[in-house]
């Protein structure tokens, strides 16, 4: 019998990026989609999105936007890099389950500037 674990990080470090505003160097060459709701490869919006090689998640794209991860940005370990894709907000902080006390930046219940606003200890 064969048990399958599944290791979820505590929280992820993503850019959400306008779809106008970026672009693939080489098009959809190499990548591949999957969309979760169909069980489905077929680019289905909202879908994931890997390297079709390696499988190594990309980002996850919606109609208008896309989420990425950083890490995968060329030049991001460079200062200048790091400083570009710097945290500006928590969301979804209301179902934390690593506390960020003091560390200056705005939390919010849900997505950004669309729900209420927490105060640094996690409530209105």
């Amino acid at each position: 019998m064969h048990i399958r674990t599944y290791i979820q990080a505590p929280f992820q470090w993503a850019a959400i990026f306008h779809k106008e505003d970026m672009r693939f160097t080489h098009g959809y060459r190499g990548l591949e989609w999957y969309d979760s709701a169909s069980k489905s490869r077929a680019h289905h919006l909202p879908c994931k999105v890997q390297c079709s090689n390696c499988y190594t998640p990309i980002m996850d794209e919606g109609r208008n936007m896309v989420l990425l991860f950083p890490t995968l940005i060329e030049g991001i370990n460079t200062k200048e890099g790091r400083e570009a894709f710097k945290a500006e907000c928590h969301i979804f902080y209301s179902q934390r389950v690593v506390e960020f006390r003091g560390d200056g930046l705005k939390k919010f219940e849900g997505l950004d500037g669309k729900s209420p606003l927490l105060g640094d200890e996690g409530v209105q």
